[in-house]
């Protein structure tokens, strides 16, 4: 399991109220991001984002010195709704990468962009509180495989281990 991993799973999933669903494959270092527009969206304005998207994240990349592994922009509509998935490995993404992803997606779909409606969490003794429970958490049961899986439910940030049931 990767430290870094872990806590770029939990910065996003604390720190972004338009965040839907994160999901976070530590065997394989996989982050998923979802987040859900509010109307069906046409193949334009989704391909317009994608090339936006991968030129940005291409850009930053390079000025960072980067190479990602694993970078992947997925749209899927379903019943007057739009979700949009990011994937990427966690080996080579940051806090940068995020921030410009967040930044686009408000930028681009601000008449549509759902979120919870609450203000993010920011208070740090609660994230290393959080994290010192996953890792303790994931520590005691190394022997299952590894896929956390964390939502908003009302403005109540939700985290499971897909393999146990909880945390």
């Amino acid at each position: 399991m990767n430290e870094t991993g872990l806590e770029i799973f939990l910065n996003v999933s604390v720190n972004f109220p338009e965040i839907n669903i994160v999901k976070y494959d530590y065997n394989s270092d996989l982050l998923i991001i979802e987040v859900a527009l509010g109307k069906e969206i046409d193949q334009e304005q989704e391909e317009k984002f994608i090339t936006r998207g991968r030129e940005c994240m291409q850009l930053l990349h390079k000025l960072e010195e980067s190479k990602p592994e694993i970078f992947n922009i997925k749209f899927k509509r379903l019943a007057g709704l739009t979700f949009l998935r990011y994937y990427r490995d966690v080996k080579s993404i940051n806090e940068n990468e995020i921030n410009l992803l967040i930044s686009l997606l408000r930028e681009e779909f601000y008449d549509c962009l759902l979120d919870d409606g609450k203000t993010a969490l920011t208070c740090d003794s609660f994230k290393k509180q959080v994290k010192r429970d996953l890792l303790l958490q994931l520590n005691n049961n190394h022997d299952n495989a590894g896929y956390l899986f964390a939502y908003r439910d009302h403005g109540r940030l939700c985290m499971f281990n897909r393999n146990t049931g909880g945390l």
